[in-house]
């Protein structure tokens, strides 16, 4: 029993020393900040008028879909490696079967210690051959001292601008953040918008992109609401001709849906105002037509085989055109908790309507009268009973 008394006397020390040191380097973003965009050799420009693909996914740092975690109500912490090398071979499969020129992503774990200390930033990057890359912590700490008895520990959480094409600079701009304690703000998340801009051959501004990552577990304390009128600044702040796309996880339902459709985490979302819907009202584009649609579910519950809501968005402006837009379902269901949004756009003239299709010429029915109409469709044989009479 001494031993045992001393033992927990040094595994209590060394949680205050841990607790101790992530105090004294606790993240402190400022309100804006430049992020180092790094670029390899011969990178090529956006091309007016050249479509190109776009893909916003919240991969859920690499954890895979087969635990229920603590957050979740579940009891899972940390994650075997070979479910996190599973998952992340996983997610380049996707994006390299699709080889987009954008990659916006969020949840993209940079050395912590519950995903096994592995940089899936640069993973993503050298699996996917971007050719410029940027990225911004929004959950950093050198250690998390929750939940009680299985620490997450060191925690490096980040969104992530991937490009096959230049990246001229990167912004991180902190967003509100939760309205909660000192002690918990420390260690919880500092949700975060993440833009920079791309080179367009051809036009005068460069295509603006940004990724981010709303709070969840708000339980509407206005947190939302705030966020959301930062990005609607983001977006109005655009110069006049300047395209631009915003994209992420808003953990905000689309107007019109109603939560007690839900079987799952319906508690998650306010009774009253939908603070998406301000984006909505000012007439800022979102991808999707139907926001409803069934097919532009983005989100699985734990346990669940199929979306039951969309809460992920891509907004865009200026000189943009949508030329396609979909979710991907198929194996990026066993990925991760939400499913990959794929567009094709194209920037500056907006795309000919294709010209009608002509009508098919209606040629008049022949004259039967007085003709024995052949069966089926095919013609009578002749022969001595059909020779024609003469009388």
């Amino acid at each position: 029993m001494k031993y045992l008394a001393i033992g927990l006397g040094v595994v209590v020390l060394a949680a205050a020393g841990a607790v101790g040191a992530a105090v004294g380097t606790e993240h402190k973003p400022a309100p804006i900040e430049p992020t180092e965009v790094v670029c390899g050799a011969d990178t090529q420009e956006l091309t007016k008028n050249e479509p190109f693909q776009m893909v916003s996914w919240n991969l859920q740092y690499g954890a895979s879909r087969k635990h229920q975690f603590f957050y979740d109500g579940g009891e899972a912490v940390h994650v075997p490696e070979e479910d996190v090398r599973w998952t992340l071979d996983a997610v380049n499969k996707v994006l390299t079967d699709i080889d987009p020129e954008l990659m916006l992503l969020q949840e993209v774990d940079r050395g912590s210690k519950r995903t096994g200390g592995i940089d899936q930033h640069m993973d993503y990057v050298n699996a996917t051959g971007a050719k410029c890359h940027t990225s911004a912590a929004y959950h950093k700490s050198p250690y998390v001292p929750v939940p009680s008895g299985d620490a997450l520990g060191k925690v490096d959480m980040e969104l992530s601008l991937l490009t096959k094409t230049k990246m001229s600079s990167g912004e991180r701009i902190q967003l509100a953040m939760l309205d909660e304690g000192r002690a918990r703000r420390m260690f919880n998340l500092k949700r975060a918008l993440l833009w920079g801009e791309v080179p367009v051959s051809g036009m005068d501004l460069p295509l603006a992109i940004a990724v981010t990552h709303l709070s969840a577990f708000s339980f509407g304390d206005g947190t939302l609401e705030k966020q959301i009128g930062q990005l609607k600044d983001w977006m109005e702040a655009r110069p006049e001709g300047q395209p631009w796309i915003l994209a992420g996880d808003f953990n905000l339902l689309p107007p019109g849906d109603d939560k007690m459709r839900l079987e799952h985490e319906r508690d998650l979302y306010a009774d009253s105002d939908n603070p998406v819907d301000v984006l909505f009202d000012a007439g800022l584009r979102e991808i999707f037509e139907d926001q409803l649609a069934p097919a532009n579910r983005t989100y699985l519950s734990f346990g669940t085989s199929e979306p039951d809501r969309k809460i992920d968005y891509v907004f865009v402006g200026g000189p943009i055109h949508v030329l396609e837009a979909e979710v991907i379902g198929g194996e990026a269901l066993q990925i991760s908790d939400h499913l990959p949004i794929r567009a094709k756009f194209v920037i500056g003239d907006a795309p000919a309507e294709p010209a009608p299709e002509p009508e098919p010429e209606v040629l008049p029915e022949p004259e039967t009268e007085g003709m024995d109409a052949p069966m089926d469709g095919e013609a009578p044989e002749m022969g001595a009973d059909t020779e024609p009479q003469t009388e």
